[in-house]
């Protein structure tokens, strides 16, 4: 009978309890002398550890001591599906610059947004976070934590920028380069000698702590869902023990706060 299982467990059995055979000793224990095997279980004894112990193929450390048997078929399969996933140029999150990651807080001065922004070029500069590469490494370890990618997140004050203490000033003038092009440019819009701000001074404001970390776990949290619906399709029908329950992504759980907020 097939056990009925969601993708998350799968992934979760798979990744904790079975690829770690894969490349554990006692698992292959038929291939060595006895002195070989008893060697490794004296180095255990006396160390606490195995020596050079890197992440098999599958991206997990062998345990030599679970590892009396080899992993099961279902794990291989789904190990494998996740590897394959390592071949894509990019993955899920389109970086469209509409993107609203921050929907229960309010934005009145436009700095969560421009934020926002800044940082999804940064990221589609860079390009390592939508590879395949990134996509397996977020798969893989949060399989193995048994949970995903925390989105929570405090909303950040709004302060005016300071300068020396006070509300700082600023003003936009013109300029020409070096090949005579007309430029704009901001600068100190206080007047030291008069001790007042120039004509066309203004303030501006900035977020009272970095919302960054914020950012790009809110779309590794997309990500994940995209990865576990691409791989809930792709191994669907496909396992020999474990029945795949339905699976549909929550892509915004953080959109229902600004829902209970609003109800109150």
């Amino acid at each position: 009978m097939m056990k009925k299982v969601t993708i998350e467990q799968l992934l979760s059995w798979a990744f904790t309890q079975e690829l770690c055979k894969v490349g554990a000793p006692m698992a292959d224990a038929g291939g060595l002398g006895f002195s070989q095997a008893w060697s490794i279980t004296s180095d255990m004894a006396v160390l606490g550890t195995i020596i050079d112990r890197s992440p098999n193929i599958y991206g997990v450390i062998p345990d030599f001591i679970s590892a009396q048997a080899g992993p099961h078929p279902d794990a291989i399969t789904v190990g494998n599906a996740v590897r394959a996933m390592d071949a894509f140029d990019s993955f899920g999150y389109s970086g469209d610059g509409v993107w609203n990651p921050f929907p229960e807080w309010s934005d009145e001065q436009g700095l969560i947004a421009a934020e926002v922004a800044r940082v999804d070029e940064e990221l589609l500069l860079k390009g390592e976070r939508l590879t395949g590469r990134h996509i397996v490494n977020l798969v893989i370890r949060h399989s193995i934590l048994g949970s995903g990618p925390d989105w929570t997140a405090d909303e950040p004050k709004v302060r005016m920028v300071m300068k020396a203490g006070k509300p700082a000033w600023f003003v936009r003038k013109k300029g020409r380069d070096a090949f005579n092009r007309p430029f704009t440019f901001e600068t100190d819009g206080f007047d030291k000698r008069k001790q007042r701000p120039v004509k066309g001074a203004y303030r501006k404001y900035e977020l009272s702590a970095s919302i960054r970390g914020a950012i790009i776990s809110r779309m590794d949290w997309q990500l994940w869902q995209d990865a576990l619906q691409h791989l809930h399709s792709e191994l669907s029908g496909r396992l020999q023990a474990n029945d795949l329950q339905p699976f549909a992504p929550d892509m915004q759980p953080w959109a229902r706060l600004k829902s209970r907020a609003s109800s109150f």
